[in-house]
């Protein structure tokens, strides 16, 4: 049997047009230029998933600006309870934004836990924060 071919359930998939299924089944515009080239299916495999229940998703540096952004408002100590409200609201809108962001690459060792620090900082300062 060619290897490009799997049998699943009784039905014959060919991998490539298992990819073109997958990609057209991805509503988001997602960057993918940051995902381990050796994990690209699956994390593509998940943003069907994730966007599927909620909707679609953001990339890597809108949802660390936007996360960096919600942090700030509710370190305000004067924050009153009705703009607090508020700013729950809009924190869950943003963490369903960014589910596909939070499965991407996971930092396991210091030097990945380095490398995201740096892309976190690099968004950060592209966005003047």
């Amino acid at each position: 049997m060619d290897d490009n071919l799997v049998v699943e359930n009784d039905t014959l998939l060919v991998d490539s047009i298992m990819v073109k299924v997958i990609d057209s089944a991805v509503v988001s515009d997602y960057n993918l230029s940051d995902v381990d080239s050796k994990n690209v299916e699956e994390f593509k495999e998940n943003l069907v998933k994730i966007e599927n229940k909620f909707g679609e998703q953001w990339g890597f540096c809108t949802c660390v600006v936007k996360g960096d952004s919600i942090n700030k408002a509710f370190m305000n100590p004067d924050l009153p309870d009705n703009e607090f409200d508020i700013l729950s609201d809009r924190f869950d809108y943003i963490d369903d934004k960014c589910k596909a962001f939070r499965i991407q690459n996971p930092s396991i060792t210091p030097e990945e836990r380095s490398m995201h620090e740096d892309k976190v900082k690099k968004c950060l300062k592209e966005a003047g924060l």
